[in-house]
């Protein structure tokens, strides 16, 4: 079936006024544009689920439980894929690590196409979000050996790096170069419990107490929570943990938590219940210069450091 003439004015249309929005001064959220697209409109679209997390919180977890456990998609997506036509039929649980409300959508990296930016930032605001948070603790000790292992290119670490380096070390992850990996754990946890959208859930209830955890999950989705279902796990680096834990420390020490402790009170955060204590009088975080840079390769290096 072909594509009428008004059908091509219309994508004409939306592609002029999204680049005119991308160019403009307007507020971010009068940007998102959606408009005929073919004979789609959001109005007869299924949820968006959107899972939210700092990296190594148990995101895949929380993915599979969902796939598992409500009416959605089998297979999940990232937020720059083409999950548009599926919402026509059933809500699709989409990952993202947004380090803060619409990240991935101000990006100036390239998406695949004008369409994919235009479905997901249409439906994005009015999203379910749900933000998946992780004791630090073992939150960072996963991911430094998620880098040694290069899971994520970017990231790769050198694999001389002791956990101790990595940790103060400033996070290659936050594009100012200014905040350490406990510093930018903070700052991502504090971005999403601070607004009003979404539902937060620790994964160590959501391990201990599913059923309970999935009820919750149930009343804020307004889906009805079905019996589990044998779902195939999407988990990355599922093992990785284990076995790299075998050829390298990675303890967690009074350092470490003397770090986490001023964080936290410096972003105004609560402890979550992980026993996290007020910082000591007086203790002092180090400048940025003072840290250890050789965590990572030159080019970052030099951009943490200039």
């Amino acid at each position: 079936m072909g594509t009428s003439l008004a059908q091509k004015m219309d994508r004409a249309w939306a592609i002029l006024r999204w680049r005119y929005l991308q160019s403009s001064a307007f507020p971010y959220h009068e940007r998102s544009f959606l408009g005929r697209i073919g004979n789609w409109d959001d109005k007869g679209m299924r949820p968006l689920i959107l899972v939210q997390s700092h990296r190594r919180s148990g995101t895949h977890f929380l993915i599979d439980e969902i796939r598992a456990r409500f009416p959605v998609a089998r297979e999940w997506m990232h937020l720059d894929g083409d999950f548009f036509a599926r919402l026509m039929q059933m809500p699709v649980v989409v990952k993202s690590h947004d380090a803060y409300f619409g990240e991935k959508l101000k990006e100036r990296r390239p998406w695949h196409s004008y369409m994919h930016w235009v479905a997901a930032s249409s439906l994005y605001t009015n999203a379910k979000h749900v933000y998946i948070v992780r004791n630090p603790r073992d939150v960072l000790r996963s991911q430094f050996y998620f880098d040694l292992k290069g899971h994520e290119p970017a990231y790769r670490i050198d694999p001389d790096t002791s956990f101790a380096d990595y940790v103060k070390a400033p996070s290659a992850r936050d594009p100012t170069g200014k905040l350490s990996q406990i510093g930018y754990w903070c700052a991502h946890v504090k971005a999403w419990h601070s607004r009003p959208e979404p539902h937060v859930l620790r994964y160590e209830d959501l391990l201990a107490h599913p059923e309970a955890e999935m009820e919750r999950l149930s009343a804020y989705l307004g889906l009805d929570l079905q019996k589990p279902r044998r779902v195939k796990s999407s988990a990355i680096g599922r093992k990785t943990t284990e076995r790299r834990s075998k050829e390298k420390l990675a303890v967690w020490g009074a350092d470490q938590e003397h770090l986490l402790e001023i964080e936290l009170a410096r972003h105004d955060l609560p402890d979550f219940g992980y026993g996290i204590a007020a910082p000591p009088a007086g203790r002092r975080i180090p400048e940025m210069s003072e840290r250890p840079a050789r965590a990572y390769s030159p080019h970052i290096a030099h951009r943490v450091h200039s």
